[in-house]
């Protein structure tokens, strides 16, 4: 699918299916103790404007992760769906890139939160790499989450 289209994809079990417009198909990776908890690894996912649009959300439930953030997931086969500020919600949309029906032509752009990366593993490539206070500032978010 072409860049700055609508992308659909779902969960696991199909009960939470959705469609948001994806500006361009690159992916970036966070290395957060959250998403590598939330995802068992780091989470590879894309920013997109807006709120996705929903065909299905019998499974769609919210965790609010700390006081800024939300995390979207299917509460009935447990997949790692979307991450969002809990302020502005519908102003963008963080998603998982496994979740898009198709997601072979996504690049990797960068990565996140790479002060918070394991010794244990580690890429090859050479993306640029964001801290957790550089990426902070870039959303607007005080240190601390206020």
């Amino acid at each position: 699918m072409a860049t700055g289209q609508q992308r659909s994809g779902g969960c696991l079990c199909n009960a939470v299916r959705f469609e948001i417009a994806v500006p361009e198909a690159v992916f970036s990776i966070c290395h957060c103790g959250m998403c590598r908890k939330w995802s068992a690894g780091p989470l590879m996912a894309v920013q997109c404007p807006g709120a996705p649009i929903f065909t299905n959300q019998e499974g769609l439930a919210w965790y609010q992760g700390t006081d800024w953030a939300q995390r979207g997931f299917c509460a009935r086969c447990g997949s790692s769906l979307f991450w969002r500020l809990a302020e502005t919600p519908d102003a963008m949309t963080i998603v998982s890139a496994e979740s898009f029906d198709s997601a072979d032509d996504f690049k990797l752009g960068r990565h996140i939160y790479v002060d918070a990366q394991p010794e244990r593993y580690d890429f090859g490539d050479d993306r640029p790499r964001v801290t957790e206070a550089e990426l902070l500032a870039e959303l607007g978010i005080a240190p601390g989450g206020k």
